[in-house]
């Protein structure tokens, strides 16, 4: 079984300012996600990786170069479309605080396996592509290699419980927060979890101590906590 490290990209400004970024160009790394992404990059130095996988968006392609920048040895490095943000479509780029107001909140709380954003993609569909993408790439891998999967906090959780055997309606029981490493044994027959959300913690500045109402379901993972 290949080994399957999921690293959720650096904490944002749009994550700070609880905002829903998606697939938004020009989201970047603030300086409490570059300070986590030497964190992890640290973390992960002496971990050889066969392969990387990243998603497009700038937020994810900072956090990897900060990462790759500590390995040893370079590994093949693959941008893939298939673990992107989930493509919420109209409600990109908007307050949280304002989507929760929005009917369609209490859908994506209760039953988010029926969900699809106005002109945006269905979560049952992100999660497909993801699992596929992940499948596809880990399948010439030898027993006990790892990849490395730079991503975002609803693919990634949404992932998980799909490996933990869990219903994606119950997909946002789980945490991942910016900058955390997850891992997952994998093969395209049997898979193992083994780490979940572990956290790498930087101090934050006391401009960055805003305090925000903390819901481990809101979309897109949140700014951690």
């Amino acid at each position: 079984m290949a080994n399957i490290y999921l690293v959720r990209h650096g904490r944002t400004p749009a994550n700070e300012k609880g905002v829903l970024a998606g697939r938004t160009p020009g989201i970047k790394l603030d300086s409490v996600g570059t300070a986590q992404a030497h964190k992890v990059a640290d973390v992960l130095s002496n971990i050889k990786f066969s392969k990387v996988i990243v998603s497009p968006l700038q937020r994810c392609q900072e956090t990897s170069t900060i990462i790759l920048n500590r390995q040893k040895v370079k590994p093949k490095v693959l941008t893939s479309e298939g673990i992107n943000e989930c493509d919420y479509g109209d409600w990109s780029n908007k307050k949280l605080s304002v989507l929760r107001r929005k009917p369609l909140w209490k859908t994506i709380q209760e039953r988010p396996s029926i969900v699809e954003f106005p002109n945006g993609e269905k979560m049952v569909d992100m999660l497909d592509r993801f699992k596929f993408t992940i499948m596809n790439e880990s399948k010439d891998l030898k027993n006990d290699e790892n990849m490395l999967v730079i991503s975002h906090g609803d693919p990634i959780r949404s992932f998980i419980a799909d490996c933990l055997g869990l219903h994606l309606d119950q997909f946002q029981k789980i945490s991942i927060d910016p900058c955390s490493i997850s891992i997952v044994n994998f093969s395209e027959k049997d898979n193992r979890v083994v780490t979940v959300n572990s956290r790498n913690q930087v101090e934050t500045p006391k401009k960055g101590r805003k305090k925000l109402a903390v819901r481990k379901s809101d979309l897109g993972g949140g700014a951690g906590h």
